[in-house]
């Protein structure tokens, strides 16, 4: 029986792993990620693992979603695996996303860089860990 890693209000080392494993997962099924971070929602007290990539658009948002749901039946173990819950795709004009690339270029790989507090171009970003933002 799967068990999904939990995702609580605090950003666990666990979800940090997680998402990093994901996204390399993704990486190599061609999954074409430009920006990936677990990005905090005040108002909703809880993380969302964000994905954004061009095959959204061209793929829709349904068959990307089945792509992570393959990817995550390929962790090594069940704590390896984020519920489609705590997940969102989305194209790579989100607001975000393109914040992030104007603040940080991560370069293709997979970072690991704490944004937090801090204001991009009038927009306040409570908290986000970036993987990927390109």
């Amino acid at each position: 029986m799967a068990k999904d890693i939990l995702v609580t209000e605090s950003l666990s080392d666990s979800m940090i792993k997680t998402g990093a494993k994901l996204i390399e997962r993704l990486d190599a099924n061609n999954a074409a990620i430009k920006s990936s971070f677990w990005l905090y929602s005040h108002e909703e007290k809880t993380w969302k693992l964000i994905v954004a990539s061009p095959l959204v658009d061209t793929e829709g948002p349904r068959e990307y979603y089945k792509r992570i749901v393959a990817m995550n039946g390929q962790a090594e173990n069940s704590e390896e695996i984020i519920s489609l819950n705590d997940i969102g795709v989305t194209n790579t004009s989100n607001q975000i996303a393109q914040l992030l690339k104007f603040a940080i270029d991560t370069g293709e790989g997979v970072a690991g860089i704490r944004f937090s507090k801090n204001t991009i171009n009038g927009i306040f970003i409570e908290d986000t860990y970036i993987y990927r933002s390109n």
